[in-house]
């Protein structure tokens, strides 16, 4: 079976990213972390066995600083203007079209995210129609598919705790098979990244540790 793997991302540009961090760091403080929480979910994804690897970016005219950070290893494609839900679709769409048979989409605000969810996800759909990722703020975190579901993004309440409930019910409502990864957590707000530190230092040497995000935020008097 081919396997596409795709991580959307913003261009790390101050005062555009990771807003609700403002309370504590700068704008150029958040927008250096969240290029940290990049460069580890692209490690952590690059190494996850797939017949293609992409970066799907925003905005389109940020070519330059996503070439910068993804390096050689990776294919870039800009995301479509419009809301999230269709941004996904659309990108996933994509990797279908061009012959993927099974294909997962996570995103970048999740740097700690063990590779082995990844790999899970993709095992999933040898089985499962679709395959999510639950996110303890109600959300997803990844979301995988076979073939293409355009309704399993539409009315749904973007940036709510209702997410993940609400596409699990346009799942069980279009007579698709779910499949489920562990949960695990986005890195929001200052509290997050609070958790992330502590656990991340709890943690050790595990493989999940986000190595470049710990180290920016070591630098930092905080």
């Amino acid at each position: 079976m081919t396997s596409h793997l795709i991580v959307f991302a913003k261009d790390p540009k101050p005062g555009t990213v990771k807003t609700r961090l403002f309370d504590r760091f700068t704008p150029e403080e958040a927008a250096a972390l969240y290029k940290a929480f990049i460069s580890d979910t692209l490690a952590k994804a690059r190494g996850v066995e797939a017949n293609a690897h992409i970066l799907c970016y925003a905005p389109a005219s940020a070519t330059a600083s996503m070439v910068e950070i993804a390096g050689p290893d990776w294919d870039l494609v800009p995301q479509v203007y419009a809301d999230l839900g269709e941004r996904m679709a659309t990108a996933l769409r994509q990797s279908l079209a061009a012959g993927a048979d099974r294909v997962i989409l996570t995103g970048a605000d999740i740097p700690s995210l063990p590779s082995t969810h990844l790999a899970q996800a993709l095992d999933l759909l040898g089985d499962c129609d679709v395959v999510l990722g639950p996110s303890t703020d109600g959300g997803y975190y990844l979301i995988g598919v076979t073939a293409d579901h355009p309704a399993i993004f539409q009315n749904i309440a973007w940036s709510q705790s209702s997410v993940f409930a609400q596409t699990v019910e346009r799942v069980r409502n279009a007579g698709l098979s779910l499949g489920l990864v562990p949960p695990w957590y986005d890195v929001d707000t200052p509290e997050e990244v609070d958790f992330l530190l502590a656990h991340a230092e709890a943690a050790g040497e595990a493989e999940w540790v986000p190595k470049w995000t710990i180290a920016y935020l070591h630098t930092m008097d905080r």
